[in-house]
This record gives structure tokens, C-alpha cells and sequence, in this order.
């Protein structure tokens, strides 16, 4: 038998546990009964914007498209597309509020398409200023250059795609996983126009039968288009970077096995992966000096000629060695001829020579077209397939 105290707190603790039990009993009443939806907001009357456009029309006036998809199910058309005109992208979001039948929603933008006719113009960077600014901005949406008018993009409607800003999207996403162009979100874009040391490029869209990714559009660093990369230059500006995403597949034609056969030509196809970079920064005579080191391990995947490639396989390599070393000539001096830096070797010439860096940041494009650059390509055949 227990204590007189004992059960005197046995009777205590049972009447705390009643109380306890109240109160998540009235607790769970009270959340029952709070209209938890009152705010609520249907997807149907929601108006995702997805893509926006920018453009100038022939008489230079600024022009905004933009395309949402439509979520009701009455709608026969299953994307939305609008036009504008406006001076800013803010206004231009007031005049398509007056268009739509649903609430506006710019938060999810994934891409924002210029045309080329704003590319031509210095200055329009500043177009974007409230994608910066607006914290419900999506930082990481793709900024594309468009190689003709928007319009042709905005409303282009493909029959076996998906919707089409998300087929923009993906084609981005696709071409930059195959390192066929170079993508350039506004976070990466605001660091190409306030870094000092590269200067901005945008991937480039264009509209023929579909749309292709056709290359990557040079900018200077007031935004004027100067020049365009096609697919096989944007692959060796990669290289020049430093980056590439998984493995990179590319071909060179090799004079010395061309023949007059309509099927070989002396082409040779290959993967490059893992490969290292060096650059080397000097400063003398008033002119900087970057060696680039590129050690290229590569795979070859195809060769549409006759080589024993075990009995010449340095051959080869020299024969690959030399058409890069060419190409990658040609490539710089199409930089230096633009006075533009897309592949950031005055961030090289800050980290390493700062002194000489310091007279001349302000204008690093004049500095880098004076500039001596030298790629040094070492190519190793590491596999030549399963076929000799």
C-alpha cells in the first residue's frame, strides 16, 4: 500500500494529465476551424511568365513579348504569347496586366530572349535592371541573343515539342551539355559585365524550319554584339576556359590524309576529357604575354581514313597537334581583332601581374588585342576504339 504522500501525488499527476489533454483537445479544435484557404489562389487564374522577350521594331521603338503557359482546360491554345511596347521591362509588365485574364507571375522566367537588333546598340544591358533589383526575380534564368527578330521565337509554334518555353529551355540545357554553346544566366552575365577581366557573352537562338542553337554571341563590355562563335569555336573557347561539361567530342580535318574520296577527307573524331590547363602571365615591354598550356588526352571515336594506328599513333598526334594549334590561333586573333576577352585571361593578368594590371583595367579589351597570346596544345592518344 502507498503513502499517504504517494497517492497524494498520484492525484496530482492524473489531473495534470487532464489538463494536458484539454489543451491539445481545444488546440486541435481551433486549427479545425481556421480558414486555412481563404488566400488561396487557383493555378487557371495564374499567368506563369516563362519567357520574355526584348526587341526594337524597324523604327527603333522597344518592343516585349512575352509566353506563359494556359492551365484551363477550356483554352484550345495551351501557351500564351503577347506583345508590347513599353520603355522599360516594368512598364511593359503593367501593359500586358491590362492583356491577360490572369494574375501575372515573373518569378519563374527561365529564359529572356534579345533581339539582335537591341544587340546592335551599346547600353541595352541596362534594360535589365529590375531583374537585378527584385528579389523575386529568378537569377538563374538564361539570357539569350536571338540571330534575327524575337517575334519569329515567341510565337513559333512547334507541333512535336513541348511547350515552347520549355523547349527553349532545354535546347539551352541540351547544347550546353554537349558544350556546343556557352549559357549565360543573368547571374553570370551581372559578373561578365562588372568584372573587369572577360568580357560577356550570350548563347545564340536562331529561327529557321525549328529553332537551333546556332553558336555563342561575343559582346563587348557595353553589350554591342561584336561577333559570333559557331559550334566548333565555342568548343575550343571552352577549352581556353578551362571548363567543359563531361566530355567534349570533336573533329579535325587533317590535310595530309585528305584524298579525292567524297566519303574521308581525312577526318579524325575524338573525345577530350579530363584535361589540364596552365597559363602563364608575363609583363614586358609594355605588352602582356600568356602562355596557355592545354594537355589534351583524347579518345578517338572515328577516322575516316587509312592509318596504322598503333605503328603512327605519334603521328597522328602531331597531325591533330598541329590543325588545334592552328585553330586556336585563328580564334585568338578573331578575339583580338574585336578587342574582346570572353575567355577571362585578364582575371590572370590581375591575380599575376597587378602592378601592370592596375594602368590598364579600364581598358583591358585595347590591353588584350596588344597582347602576345600562345597556346601550346599536347595532344595523347590515350584509345583509338576496338578497330584497328
Amino acid at each position: 500500500m502507498g503513502t499517504p504522500y504517494h497517492e497524494e501525488l498520484d492525484r496530482e499527476v492524473a489531473e495534470l494529465m487532464r489538463r494536458v489533454r484539454r489543451v491539445i483537445l481545444l488546440l486541435i479544435v481551433v486549427l479545425l476551424i481556421q480558414p486555412g484557404c481563404d488566400d488561396r489562389t487557383d493555378l487557371e487564374d495564374i499567368s506563369l511568365l516563362l519567357m520574355l522577350g526584348i526587341d526594337l521594331d524597324k523604327d527603333n521603338n522597344l518592343v516585349f513579348y512575352s509566353s506563359s503557359p494556359v492551365f484551363n482546360k477550356e483554352a484550345k491554345e495551351k501557351n500564351e504569347q503577347s506583345k508590347v511596347y513599353s520603355q522599360t521591362v516594368r512598364g511593359a509588365r503593367n501593359e500586358l496586366d491590362a492583356r491577360v485574364s490572369a494574375l501575372i507571375s515573373s518569378g519563374k522566367v527561365q529564359s529572356i530572349l534579345v533581339g539582335s537588333r537591341v544587340l546592335e546598340h551599346e547600353g541595352w544591358l541596362k534594360m535589365l535592371d529590375i531583374c537585378f533589383r527584385d528579389s523575386k526575380s529568378n537569377i538563374l534564368a538564361k539570357v539569350i541573343a536571338v540571330d534575327g527578330p524575337v517575334e519569329d521565337i515567341m510565337f513559333f509554334k512547334p507541333l512535336n515539342k513541348r511547350r515552347l518555353p520549355l523547349h527553349v529551355a532545354t535546347l539551352i540545357d541540351t547544347a550546353k551539355e554537349r558544350n556546343l554553346i556557352s549559357a549565360t544566366t543573368l547571374h553570370n552575365l551581372h559578373t561578365q559585365i562588372y568584372e573587369k577581366g572577360i568580357t560577356p557573352y550570350l548563347p545564340q537562338l536562331r529561327k529557321n524550319v525549328e529553332i537551333v542553337a546556332t553558336g555563342t554571341a561575343l559582346l563587348n563590355k557595353k553589350g554591342k554584339y561584336v561577333a559570333k562563335l559557331n559550334t566548333r569555336e565555342n568548343q575550343l573557347l571552352l577549352l581556353l576556359q578551362g571548363g567543359i561539361e563531361g566530355s567534349l567530342s570533336y573533329s579535325v580535318q587533317l590535310p595530309e590524309e585528305s584524298k579525292d574520296d567524297l566519303f574521308s577527307e581525312g577526318v579524325v573524331t575524338f573525345y577530350i576529357m579530363h584535361f589540364t590547363r596552365k597559363v602563364k602571365v608575363t609583363y614586358s615591354q609594355d605588352q602582356f604575354h600568356f602562355d596557355v598550356a592545354l594537355n589534351l588526352p583524347i579518345f578517338m571515336t572515328e577516322k575516316l581514313f587509312t592509318l596504322d594506328v598503333d605503328k603512327e599513333g605519334k603521328k597522328l598526334e602531331e597531325m591533330i597537334t598541329t590543325q588545334l594549334d592552328k585553330q586556336f590561333k585563328e580564334l585568338i586573333d578573331k578575339f583580338q581583332k574585336h578587342e574582346i576577352d570572353p575567355i577571362g585571361l585578364g582575371l590572370f593578368a590581375r591575380a599575376h601581374q597587378y602592378e601592370a594590371w592596375k594602368k590598364v583595367d579600364d581598358r583591358w579589351g585595347e590591353a588584350f588585342a596588344k597582347a602576345e597570346v600562345n597556346v601550346h596544345v599536347n595532344t595523347q592518344l590515350k584509345d583509338a576504339g576496338e578497330v584497328r
